[in-house]
Formats: C-alpha cells, sequence, structure tokens
C-alpha cells in the first residue's frame, strides 16, 4: 500500500499571509481612501450581495465598472506589479525555507520520505499573489484569474467560498493547478483514498474568516488540522483585531488551533504551532512506514 507521505501546508491569503491584496488594488489603482474602501465593501458590493450575488462576483462586478467608468486599462501585467507593492506579515518571507529546514533535519521524516508543500486558495487576484515575495516558494496558487481583452481585464476564473474546497480535493488527488485548469472535470475523477496524493490527515489549512470556513470543515473533517488567523484592521493610527471575524472563527470550534495573531517569526506562537503540526504529521507518516517495512 502507497503511503502518503507529504505534508501540505495550505493558506488562504489575503489578512492571513500578508495585507488585503484587493484593498492594495482599490487604494494603488482606483486611488480610493480608507472611507472610500470602507463605502465600497459595506455599500456597494453588500447591496448586491443582499440582491443574491456572490460576494467574490460582486467585487469584481464592482471593480471592473469602476475601472471602466474611469476608463482605466488595466492588464495582468499591471496586477504583476502590483504583487511587488504587497506588504507580508511578520516572518512569512522566510517562513517557508525555515519549515522545509526543520523536516528536512529530521533523521526519521528522511527515511519515511516526508517531504513538505505550500499552497495559497485565495478568493483574491491570482497574478498579484503570484508576483508577491513568497509566490516562488509556493507550489501551486488558485485564485480568481482574468483574460485580457481590449486592453481590459476579464474574468476567467472566479474562485467563491465553496469553490476553495475544489481546490483542497485537487491537491488531495494529485492534480496541479495548470491540469485542473486545462480539465476542471478531473477533480471529480474516482481515486481511492490510499491512492490519493496527500491524504486529508496530512493538510494544515490557514486562514482567517468566514471564507475559510467551507475549508475549515472539510480538512477538520477528513482528519486533518485547521488554524484560525485574527485579522487586524487599522483604525487611523490604531491597529486592532476585528473582533466579528474573530468571532466568526472560533464559534462552533470552526478551526482546531487558534485564532493566533499573524506573526510567523521564530518562536511566535504561530510560528511554534505550525511546527509542531508539521512534526506530528511528520512523525505519522513515519511510524505508519516502519509498521508496512
Amino acid at each position: 500500500m502507497p503511503i502518503s507521505n507529504t505534508i501540505a501546508v495550505i493558506c488562504d491569503f489575503d489578512d492571513t499571509l500578508g495585507d488585503d491584496t484587493t484593498n492594495l488594488f482599490l487604494r494603488d489603482i482606483l486611488e480610493m481612501d480608507e472611507k472610500m474602501i470602507d463605502s465600497f465593501w459595506n455599500e456597494e458590493v453588500a447591496k448586491l450581495v443582499k440582491k443574491g450575488w456572490d460576494p467574490p462576483l460582486a467585487y469584481i462586478d464592482r471593480i471592473l465598472a469602476l475601472l471602466k467608468q474611469k476608463k482605466l486599462k488595466i492588464l495582468n501585467e499591471d496586477l504583476r506589479k502590483l504583487g511587488l507593492k504587497v506588504q507580508l506579515f511578520p516572518g512569512v518571507i522566510d517562513l517557508i525555507p525555515r519549515l522545509e529546514k526543520f523536516v528536512n533535519s529530521r533523521k526519521e521524516f528522511k527515511e519515511a520520505f516526508v517531504r513538505i508543500e505550500f499552497y495559497v486558495i485565495s478568493g483574491g487576484f491570482e497574478e498579484i499573489i503570484r508576483s508577491t515575495q513568497i509566490s516562488k516558494s509556493i507550489k501551486d496558487v488558485f485564485g480568481c484569474t482574468f483574460v485580457e481583452r481590449n486592453g481590459q481585464i476579464i474574468p476567467k476564473s472566479i474562485v467563491t467560498f465553496t469553490e476553495k474546497t475544489k481546490f483542497l480535493y485537487a491537491i488531495n488527488k494529485g492534480i496541479s493547478g495548470l491540469e485542473l485548469r486545462r480539465n476542471p472535470y478531473r477533480v471529480n475523477d474516482v481515486i481511492r483514498r490510499n491512492d490519493r496524493r496527500i491524504a486529508f490527515s496530512n493538510m494544515i489549512y490557514v486562514g482567517d474568516g468566514p471564507t475559510d470556513i467551507p475549508c475549515f470543515s472539510a480538512v477538520q473533517s477528513n482528519g486533518g488540522k485547521t488554524i484560525g488567523i485574527l485579522k487586524h484592521v487599522r483604525k487611523g493610527a490604531n491597529v486592532m483585531v476585528d473582533k466579528r471575524r474573530a468571532w466568526a472563527i472560533a464559534r462552533g470550534e470552526r478551526t482546531t488551533l487558534g485564532p493566533y495573531h499573524p506573526d510567523y517569526t521564530e518562536n511566535s506562537d504561530l510560528y511554534d504551532i505550525l511546527k509542531l503540526e508539521i512534526e506530528r504529521i511528520g512523525l505519522d507518516i513515519s511510524d505508519t512506514a516502519k509498521r508496512l517495512n
């Protein structure tokens, strides 16, 4: 019987690994101030959601309408340039090398061929995320994508709340992002649990809010671990925790661990728990390998 020997750390991006990339777009491209951004989300987008729009479709529709209104031509290249400006949270830049070094340093992990991979699943703009400082260390990024027509971006794929779980199953079954985009129905392939590339029990999902709840549920119910992140909001010169977000992910035990402040530096509470869970999964894989040999 094959052993699932890969550990997958799967993260949301906005407010989990770094500042909200959509708000960055609103500030830099549409030149909105904080008051206008609040109005965009709490009035314009909220109005469409109340009419039955899916939230990601609602915010993208409003952005495209504003681009047209302002006669701004934005291409994927502009999104990639914006990605270079994204502020990552403390410790994120070297988070992956540190955790890879930890896994590779363990003798029992080497003997069981344990390895670790990192993924991002986001309702934000994929091209922005792919250009951030951490992107080269990520195995795959799943987000909203766009094609270009007449000097403007047009939605190609949108990542809704439940759509996020589709990418979890793609990771579970070993279907790459490139293959999934070429043939989206491949995620429905029948693959026996024991033959899947990454077991759900080998997954750690990290997210900050209600949009991550379907992924929290899917990972948790299949034996994986989930970690909640506290969303920080700025009010003038003050930075505080968004209590509504914290409550949303804490109630009903939505996550198995946390929520934690988004501090990934060495010896922070969040980093320690991540390392501990990775160690636990690695030891489970090692024990299974020994029993089968």
